[in-house]
């Protein structure tokens, strides 16, 4: 915790160049506590940030030379491939137009799952052609607060809403109340992900927007392999990965079973 940076970082900031620094600095006069304890948490994370990367990348380093000095070879960096090189023309997006019906602390979890797809993507011999869409608003703050380096990710990033973006006869929604089952992808299409996190507060919210909007929908072919003892509503990340491992794999069934956690209580229809 706070003595954390003060054993790591010598010469550097400390927690009490911070606590310096927070006696210093001017809060709006009509602030709150618990608007005061946000900022205050917020301008921490920003006090240390460079710090916390360059222990990331000493930590690496010396894990680098500890493998060499075990005769390990040293870990090769993986190839990446940009979205203009790669060979898969498969686009999946994350619909980020709920802001108004989510949480500081949903939000929050939104843009660690939007990071999720990032990196599962960017690890991809031939990654999707991702998109993120009407990203402005509290998800758009919270990346610019807490993401550091997002801008510079090879993503299609639009603050447009998806109906400005694309006809609605290319929009296949995916989501879990839609009465058709998806098969197969088309790179004609884009296939659309709610950035939605609580969805038991507003059921079928997706569903409902996406009928709205004149958009195709379906639903991942979950019930076709698998029985679950929740709901089949999954988080962003992991309709993301069932897509990415499907792609990958050429099988439903076993881009459901290596992306759903245990605790859903997936059953095989086959056994």
């Amino acid at each position: 915790g706070k003595q954390w940076y003060q054993r790591r970082v010598r010469g550097k900031k400390t927690q009490e160049d911070f606590e310096q620094f927070i006696e210093a600095y001017e809060f709006p006069p009509d602030i709150t506590k618990s608007g005061k304890k946000k900022l205050t948490k917020k301008l921490h994370f920003e006090f240390f940030k460079k710090i916390r990367r360059k222990i990331e990348r000493e930590k690496l380093k010396r894990k680098k030379a500890d493998r060499v000095s075990e005769g390990q070879p040293a870990p090769k960096r993986a190839r990446i491939t940009r979205l203009s090189d790669s060979t898969c023309k498969l686009r999946v997006a994350v619909d980020c137009s709920y802001d108004d019906l989510m949480t500081e602390k949903d939000i929050a979890k939104l843009t660690k799952q939007i990071q999720r797809c990032y990196t599962l993507n960017r690890h991809m011999n031939q990654p999707l052609q991702f998109h993120l869409t009407n990203l402005q608003g509290k998800t758009l703050s919270r990346m610019d607060d807490c993401i550091d380096g997002y801008k510079n990710w090879d993503v299609h990033i639009r603050r447009e809403a998806l109906a400005d973006l694309f006809p609605a006869s290319d929009v296949v929604y995916l989501c879990a109340e839609s009465e058709n089952t998806l098969t197969e992808f088309t790179e004609d299409k884009i296939y659309v992900i709610g950035g939605f996190v609580d969805h038991n507060a507003h059921k079928g919210l997706a569903y409902e927007r996406a009928v709205g909007a004149g958009f195709s929908h379906a639903r991942l072919p979950i019930d076709s392999y698998f029985t679950m003892a929740t709901r089949k509503v999954l988080t962003v990340c992991h309709v993301f990965e069932i897509v990415k491992h499907f792609v990958e794999l050429g099988s439903w069934e076993r881009a459901i079973k290596a992306t759903i956690p245990s605790r859903k209580g997936l059953e095989s229809k086959n056994d």
